[in-house]
Protein backbone atom coordinates (compact mmCIF):
# COMPACT_ATOMS: atom_id res chain seq x y z
CA UNK A 1 0.00 0.00 0.00
CA UNK A 2 1.22 3.74 -0.52
CA UNK A 3 2.01 5.39 2.46
CA UNK A 4 -0.31 7.98 3.62
CA UNK A 5 2.22 10.80 4.35
CA UNK A 6 0.97 12.77 8.10
CA UNK A 7 0.04 16.16 6.47
CA UNK A 8 -1.88 18.82 4.86
CA UNK A 9 -0.35 17.48 1.32
CA UNK A 10 -3.17 14.70 1.88
CA UNK A 11 -6.70 15.36 1.40
CA UNK A 12 -10.03 12.89 1.96
CA UNK A 13 -12.66 13.23 -0.11
CA UNK A 14 -15.57 11.48 1.51
CA UNK A 15 -19.29 10.30 0.55
CA UNK A 16 -22.03 11.15 3.26
CA UNK A 17 -25.04 8.67 3.27
CA UNK A 18 -23.73 4.79 3.52
CA UNK A 19 -20.39 5.67 4.04
CA UNK A 20 -19.57 8.68 6.71
CA UNK A 21 -23.23 8.45 7.92
CA UNK A 22 -25.34 5.22 8.49
CA UNK A 23 -27.68 4.58 5.47
CA UNK A 24 -30.43 4.32 8.17
CA UNK A 25 -29.76 6.97 10.90
CA UNK A 26 -27.37 8.75 9.64
CA UNK A 27 -25.23 8.69 12.38
CA UNK A 28 -21.55 9.25 12.56
CA UNK A 29 -20.25 8.31 16.13
CA UNK A 30 -18.59 5.02 15.23
CA UNK A 31 -16.05 7.46 12.73
CA UNK A 32 -15.47 10.20 15.21
CA UNK A 33 -11.64 8.58 16.62
CA UNK A 34 -10.59 8.38 12.86
CA UNK A 35 -11.62 11.99 12.50
CA UNK A 36 -10.54 13.25 15.78
CA UNK A 37 -7.17 11.82 14.51
CA UNK A 38 -7.29 13.51 10.74
CA UNK A 39 -7.81 16.91 12.60
CA UNK A 40 -4.65 16.24 14.81
CA UNK A 41 -2.80 15.67 11.50
CA UNK A 42 -4.61 18.75 10.35
CA UNK A 43 -5.73 16.58 7.23
CA UNK A 44 -8.61 18.26 5.65
CA UNK A 45 -11.93 15.76 5.49
CA UNK A 46 -13.81 17.15 2.08
CA UNK A 47 -17.57 15.79 2.05
CA UNK A 48 -18.65 14.91 -1.47
CA UNK A 49 -22.14 14.14 -1.05
CA UNK A 50 -25.79 14.50 -3.57
CA UNK A 51 -26.71 16.48 0.16
CA UNK A 52 -27.63 20.16 -0.17
CA UNK A 53 -25.45 23.34 0.84
CA UNK A 54 -27.95 23.91 3.21
CA UNK A 55 -27.69 20.37 4.56
CA UNK A 56 -23.91 19.75 4.39
CA UNK A 57 -23.26 23.15 6.75
CA UNK A 58 -25.17 21.31 9.31
CA UNK A 59 -23.11 17.99 9.07
CA UNK A 60 -20.12 20.31 8.94
CA UNK A 61 -21.17 22.40 11.95
CA UNK A 62 -21.91 18.83 14.08
CA UNK A 63 -18.75 17.15 13.21
CA UNK A 64 -16.43 20.50 13.60
CA UNK A 65 -15.57 20.77 9.96
CA UNK A 66 -14.39 23.59 8.49
CA UNK A 67 -13.13 22.47 4.63
CA UNK A 68 -13.96 22.95 1.33
CA UNK A 69 -16.81 20.61 0.67
CA UNK A 70 -18.96 19.44 -2.59
CA UNK A 71 -22.63 19.15 -2.59
CA UNK A 72 -25.46 17.80 -5.16
CA UNK A 73 -23.07 15.33 -6.37
CA UNK A 74 -20.34 17.64 -7.96
CA UNK A 75 -22.48 20.41 -8.79
CA UNK A 76 -21.93 22.36 -6.42
CA UNK A 77 -18.37 23.53 -4.99
CA UNK A 78 -18.02 25.40 -1.47
CA UNK A 79 -15.12 26.85 -0.23
CA UNK A 80 -14.54 29.14 3.11
CA UNK A 81 -13.31 32.35 2.56
CA UNK A 82 -10.08 32.09 4.38
CA UNK A 83 -9.46 28.75 2.84
CA UNK A 84 -8.20 30.10 -0.30
CA UNK A 85 -7.11 33.71 -0.24
CA UNK A 86 -7.97 35.96 -2.94
CA UNK A 87 -10.56 33.04 -5.32
CA UNK A 88 -12.79 35.67 -6.45
CA UNK A 89 -10.25 37.61 -8.21
CA UNK A 90 -8.50 34.99 -9.25
CA UNK A 91 -11.93 32.78 -10.41
CA UNK A 92 -14.78 35.08 -10.55
CA UNK A 93 -17.19 32.03 -10.75
CA UNK A 94 -16.85 31.37 -7.11
CA UNK A 95 -19.43 34.23 -5.81
CA UNK A 96 -20.64 34.95 -1.69
CA UNK A 97 -23.36 32.69 -0.56
CA UNK A 98 -24.18 31.70 3.33
CA UNK A 99 -20.93 32.87 4.42
CA UNK A 100 -18.37 31.07 1.42
CA UNK A 101 -17.35 31.11 -1.99
CA UNK A 102 -20.02 29.03 -4.12
CA UNK A 103 -19.48 28.29 -7.61
CA UNK A 104 -21.66 26.03 -9.53
CA UNK A 105 -20.09 24.05 -11.86
CA UNK A 106 -24.02 22.25 -12.65
CA UNK A 107 -25.20 25.45 -13.74
CA UNK A 108 -29.02 26.60 -12.16
CA UNK A 109 -31.72 24.32 -10.81
CA UNK A 110 -34.58 26.97 -12.54
CA UNK A 111 -33.07 26.34 -15.79
CA UNK A 112 -33.53 22.24 -14.94
CA UNK A 113 -36.94 22.40 -14.07
CA UNK A 114 -38.33 24.27 -16.72
CA UNK A 115 -36.89 21.37 -19.17
CA UNK A 116 -38.32 18.39 -16.59
CA UNK A 117 -41.93 19.91 -17.10
CA UNK A 118 -41.82 20.76 -20.60
CA UNK A 119 -40.85 16.66 -21.35
CA UNK A 120 -43.22 15.90 -18.42
CA UNK A 121 -45.89 17.56 -20.20
CA UNK A 122 -44.86 17.12 -24.00
CA UNK A 123 -44.38 13.84 -23.62
CA UNK A 124 -46.61 12.42 -20.50
CA UNK A 125 -43.67 11.26 -18.95
CA UNK A 126 -44.46 10.16 -14.79
CA UNK A 127 -41.86 11.03 -12.15
CA UNK A 128 -42.00 12.99 -9.21
CA UNK A 129 -39.09 15.49 -8.50
CA UNK A 130 -38.01 17.34 -4.90
CA UNK A 131 -39.57 20.48 -6.64
CA UNK A 132 -43.17 18.38 -6.97
CA UNK A 133 -43.20 17.24 -2.95
CA UNK A 134 -44.38 19.58 -0.05
CA UNK A 135 -42.10 19.27 3.21
CA UNK A 136 -43.99 16.12 4.34
CA UNK A 137 -44.37 13.82 1.25
CA UNK A 138 -40.69 14.71 1.03
CA UNK A 139 -40.07 13.61 4.69
CA UNK A 140 -42.06 10.27 3.84
CA UNK A 141 -40.13 9.38 0.87
CA UNK A 142 -36.97 10.25 2.23
CA UNK A 143 -36.73 9.22 6.01
CA UNK A 144 -35.84 12.58 7.04
CA UNK A 145 -37.67 15.00 9.42
CA UNK A 146 -39.61 17.51 7.83
CA UNK A 147 -37.41 20.15 8.96
CA UNK A 148 -34.32 17.97 7.07
CA UNK A 149 -36.47 17.00 4.22
CA UNK A 150 -36.91 20.98 3.95
CA UNK A 151 -32.84 21.12 3.56
CA UNK A 152 -33.02 18.71 1.47
CA UNK A 153 -35.37 20.10 -1.22
CA UNK A 154 -33.44 23.70 -1.26
CA UNK A 155 -31.21 22.28 -4.45
CA UNK A 156 -28.82 24.73 -6.47
CA UNK A 157 -27.74 23.34 -9.38
CA UNK A 158 -29.86 19.47 -9.41
CA UNK A 159 -33.49 18.23 -9.24
CA UNK A 160 -33.68 14.55 -7.74
CA UNK A 161 -36.45 12.19 -8.82
CA UNK A 162 -38.07 9.29 -8.47
CA UNK A 163 -38.85 7.55 -11.84
CA UNK A 164 -42.58 6.31 -11.61
CA UNK A 165 -42.94 5.09 -15.66
CA UNK A 166 -41.82 2.05 -17.57
CA UNK A 167 -38.25 1.04 -18.86
CA UNK A 168 -39.43 2.23 -22.00
CA UNK A 169 -40.46 5.20 -21.25
CA UNK A 170 -37.22 5.75 -19.33
CA UNK A 171 -34.91 5.04 -22.62
CA UNK A 172 -37.12 7.71 -24.18
CA UNK A 173 -36.80 9.94 -21.20
CA UNK A 174 -33.22 9.90 -21.25
CA UNK A 175 -32.59 10.69 -24.77
CA UNK A 176 -34.81 13.72 -24.29
CA UNK A 177 -32.57 14.40 -21.47
CA UNK A 178 -29.39 14.33 -23.17
CA UNK A 179 -30.85 16.35 -26.64
CA UNK A 180 -31.61 19.52 -23.51
CA UNK A 181 -28.05 19.09 -22.56
CA UNK A 182 -28.64 17.39 -19.31
CA UNK A 183 -27.40 14.00 -17.78
CA UNK A 184 -28.53 11.85 -14.78
CA UNK A 185 -27.25 9.99 -11.68
CA UNK A 186 -28.17 6.83 -10.08
CA UNK A 187 -28.05 7.78 -6.11
CA UNK A 188 -29.22 5.42 -3.31
CA UNK A 189 -33.01 6.14 -3.67
CA UNK A 190 -33.23 8.81 -6.50
CA UNK A 191 -32.31 9.45 -9.90
CA UNK A 192 -30.35 13.07 -9.86
CA UNK A 193 -31.18 15.34 -12.90
CA UNK A 194 -28.40 18.06 -13.85
CA UNK A 195 -25.88 18.80 -16.56
CA UNK A 196 -23.62 16.45 -17.11
CA UNK A 197 -21.44 16.97 -14.02
CA UNK A 198 -20.81 13.89 -11.35
CA UNK A 199 -18.68 14.09 -7.98
CA UNK A 200 -15.49 14.07 -10.10
CA UNK A 201 -15.82 17.31 -11.68
CA UNK A 202 -16.13 18.70 -7.71
CA UNK A 203 -13.17 16.65 -6.69
CA UNK A 204 -11.11 18.44 -10.01
CA UNK A 205 -11.94 21.73 -9.17
CA UNK A 206 -10.94 21.69 -5.51
CA UNK A 207 -7.52 19.52 -6.25
CA UNK A 208 -6.76 22.04 -8.64
CA UNK A 209 -7.14 24.61 -5.88
CA UNK A 210 -5.12 22.83 -3.33
CA UNK A 211 -2.39 22.05 -5.86
CA UNK A 212 -1.87 25.88 -6.49
CA UNK A 213 -1.83 26.77 -3.04
CA UNK A 214 0.43 24.13 -1.77
CA UNK A 215 2.51 24.04 -4.63
CA UNK A 216 2.66 20.09 -4.79
CA UNK A 217 -0.19 17.59 -5.71
CA UNK A 218 -1.86 16.21 -2.99
CA UNK A 219 -2.12 12.39 -1.63
CA UNK A 220 -5.56 11.47 -1.77
CA UNK A 221 -7.78 8.68 0.36
CA UNK A 222 -11.78 8.76 -1.23
CA UNK A 223 -14.21 6.70 0.37
CA UNK A 224 -17.50 5.97 -0.95
CA UNK A 225 -20.24 2.94 -1.08
CA UNK A 226 -22.05 3.61 -4.40
CA UNK A 227 -21.94 3.37 -8.56
CA UNK A 228 -21.82 7.40 -8.16
CA UNK A 229 -19.42 7.34 -6.12
CA UNK A 230 -17.40 5.42 -9.02
CA UNK A 231 -15.84 8.46 -10.80
CA UNK A 232 -14.51 10.09 -7.75
CA UNK A 233 -12.44 7.21 -6.29
CA UNK A 234 -10.85 6.43 -9.71
CA UNK A 235 -8.95 9.92 -9.38
CA UNK A 236 -7.51 8.37 -5.54
CA UNK A 237 -4.62 7.20 -4.66
CA UNK A 238 -6.22 5.37 -2.28
CA UNK A 239 -9.72 4.21 -2.96
CA UNK A 240 -12.07 2.74 -0.23
CA UNK A 241 -15.58 0.99 -1.40
CA UNK A 242 -17.65 0.87 2.37
CA UNK A 243 -19.80 -2.40 2.34
CA UNK A 244 -23.25 -1.69 1.21
CA UNK A 245 -26.24 -3.20 -0.97
CA UNK A 246 -24.37 -1.57 -4.33
CA UNK A 247 -20.54 -1.89 -3.54
CA UNK A 248 -19.94 -4.65 -5.70
CA UNK A 249 -21.39 -2.65 -8.64
CA UNK A 250 -18.08 0.10 -8.14
CA UNK A 251 -15.21 -1.18 -10.89
CA UNK A 252 -12.07 0.79 -9.86
CA UNK A 253 -9.06 0.67 -12.68
CA UNK A 254 -6.75 3.61 -11.33
CA UNK A 255 -5.72 3.56 -7.89
CA UNK A 256 -2.90 1.69 -7.33
CA UNK A 257 -4.85 0.84 -3.52
CA UNK A 258 -8.06 -0.05 -3.19
CA UNK A 259 -9.55 -1.10 -0.10
CA UNK A 260 -12.87 -2.91 0.27
CA UNK A 261 -14.39 -2.80 3.85
CA UNK A 262 -16.04 -5.55 5.57
CA UNK A 263 -18.18 -3.05 7.92
CA UNK A 264 -20.81 -0.61 6.63
CA UNK A 265 -21.23 3.20 6.90
CA UNK A 266 -19.42 4.64 9.40
CA UNK A 267 -17.91 1.24 11.44
CA UNK A 268 -16.95 1.17 7.48
CA UNK A 269 -15.15 4.46 7.62
CA UNK A 270 -13.07 4.12 10.69
CA UNK A 271 -11.94 0.34 9.99
CA UNK A 272 -10.56 1.76 6.53
CA UNK A 273 -8.70 4.53 8.49
CA UNK A 274 -7.37 2.23 11.13
CA UNK A 275 -6.05 0.32 8.03
CA UNK A 276 -4.18 3.11 6.40
CA UNK A 277 -3.20 4.64 9.16
CA UNK A 278 -2.21 1.85 11.24
CA UNK A 279 -4.04 3.11 14.20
Amino acid sequence: MNKAPHSIETLVFTDLDGTLLDHDTYGFEPALPALAMLAQKKIPVIFNSSKTLVEILKIRSALGNCHPFIAENGSVVAVPEQTFPGLTRKDPLFQPQSGLLVRRLGGDRKAILDILNRLRQTHGFSFEGFADMNPDRLSRVTGLTTNQAIQAGQRLSTEPVLWQDTPEQWEAFVGHLADAGLGWVQGGRFISISRPFDKKDGVVCLLDLYTKGMGTVPFTIGLGDSPNDQAMLDMMDIAVVIRSARCDQIKLNRPQTIIRTTAKGPEGWQEAMNTIFKT
